[in-house]
């Protein structure tokens, strides 16, 4: 059956072999691959139809005039994600912006792992970003900071099982 933005944020989850088994996909019988890639090619046609959230370029510039380092760790495909914040003009933004080399939504922690040999900074000083308990995950696996978003892929409800602050807008984050 469809699904509305509140059961998307309800049921979506990582990696996202589990969230299409969540909606009924039964992978003994279906081909994970072939629906994972079906769905992405739906996504190309539409991928910048979203809008950044309001006060993204603000929180952003503050951020990048204050001199701290800001990169990009995602579950999407790496060059999608280049396409995509160049699009919305955000890609100078970014020290390192780094995605996987596929399109099935995993081994984000691998990619966390890979950058933060880069950040010459201690664990203490580093501050992740996100909005799902994959990034809380990420972000104890690296024994870094986390603050997840409740705006984003989970519920507020969802997010509070994380033990971590959440933020309900991005002025938050100043």
């Amino acid at each position: 059956p469809r699904i509305n933005i509140q059961d998307y944020r309800q049921y979506f989850t990582f990696p996202v072999k589990k969230y299409y088994e969540r909606l009924g996909f039964d992978f003994k019988k279906e081909n994970f691959k072939e629906v994972g890639y079906h769905f992405i090619q739906k996504f190309k046609k539409r991928k910048f139809e979203a809008q950044l959230f309001r006060k993204t370029i603000e929180i952003l510039e503050c951020v990048h005039k204050s001199n701290i380092g800001q990169s990009i760790v995602s579950a999407q495909e790496h060059q999608l994600l280049n396409e995509t914040i160049k699009h919305y003009k955000i890609e100078h933004y970014f020290e390192y912006v780094s995605g996987i080399d596929h399109y099935y939504a995993d081994d984000k922690i691998k990619i966390a792992q890979s950058i933060r040999k880069k950040i010459p900074f201690s664990n203490n000083q580093i501050l992740m970003i996100g909005d799902s308990a994959h990034d809380s995950e990420v972000a104890a696996k690296l024994n870094i900071n986390c603050v997840l978003f409740s705006g984003g892929h989970y519920s507020k409800q969802r997010l509070q099982n994380n033990h971590v602050q959440i933020i309900d807008n991005h002025d938050e984050l100043k």
